[in-house]
């Protein structure tokens, strides 16, 4: 693939193993159901204007987990999947090989205006211990500062950066080792999100998994960063040429 091939990509600036990819919202157009057929409002930004378990009071935890239920509710023969199924195929696998193994289901995520933390701190690999999966995080709403996700700058610096992505992009990142999670939303925007993660299954690395993967630190760097990981294989020792 030629770099011209990739040029609806950008890294994330200040940022290692992150990349933006820009898709066109209207023809995969997983706001507009999610605005209609989920959550029937005018806007997703505005969800916490509604939709509250208890209305009249501040947003909390449980309105942003009876609202992501909603959504992880969906079946797998809703529109929602069939823009999804088309979202990895036609432009995940593109980039990253040609064969990719990914999840069926991603995950939901809402994050109301005025509501706290909806994930603390964490390395993926630590929970899945696999080391060779790539992180998509994909909102139906424009992100930033306290209602975006926060992602470790760089491998264990420990210093967060809000990603700023608008809707119609997806952010691609790693992170089964960079830590990440998210900040109580202080902004007057509710997040809706959706992520999974993926392999690519291709013999030769493709361009974007080199830009993504190839700057990752040493094995004994993972090892500390991810201790739940288990060690790698011992390679048995080579006969010598004796004296």
């Amino acid at each position: 693939m030629t770099d011209n091939s990739l040029k609806s990509w950008s890294q994330v600036p200040g940022m290692q193993s992150a990349w933006l990819l820009n898709y066109d919202p209207e023809l995969y157009p997983f706001a507009r159901y999610l605005r209609d057929q989920v959550f029937r409002v005018d806007d997703l930004e505005n969800l916490h204007q509604s939709n509250l378990c208890k209305p009249g009071t501040p947003p909390g935890y449980p309105d942003n987990l009876r609202l992501r239920q909603a959504m992880q509710r969906l079946p797998l023969s809703s529109e929602f999947y069939t823009i999804y199924t088309r979202f990895v195929h036609e432009l995940v696998v593109r980039y990253f090989g040609g064969r990719i193994s990914y999840a069926a289901r991603p995950k939901m995520r809402v994050h109301l205006a005025g509501s706290g933390s909806v994930s603390r701190w964490h390395r993926d690999a630590n929970v899945t211990g696999r080391l060779e999966q790539i992180n998509i995080w994909l909102p139906a709403t424009n992100c930033f500062a306290g209602n975006t996700l926060w992602v470790e700058d760089n491998y264990g610096s420990e210093h967060y950066q809000p990603i700023q992505v608008r809707l119609g992009q997806a952010l691609f990142f790693d992170g089964g080792l960079l830590s990440h999670g998210s900040v109580a939303n202080e902004t007057d925007s509710s997040r809706v999100s959706f992520d999974l993660r993926f392999s690519a299954a291709s013999r030769t690395p493709s361009a974007m998994t080199l830009r993504l993967l190839a700057g990752r630190p040493s094995p004994s760097i993972i090892a500390q960063l991810c201790p739940s990981l288990p060690p790698p294989p011992v390679s048995p020792p080579q006969p010598g040429l004796g004296y």
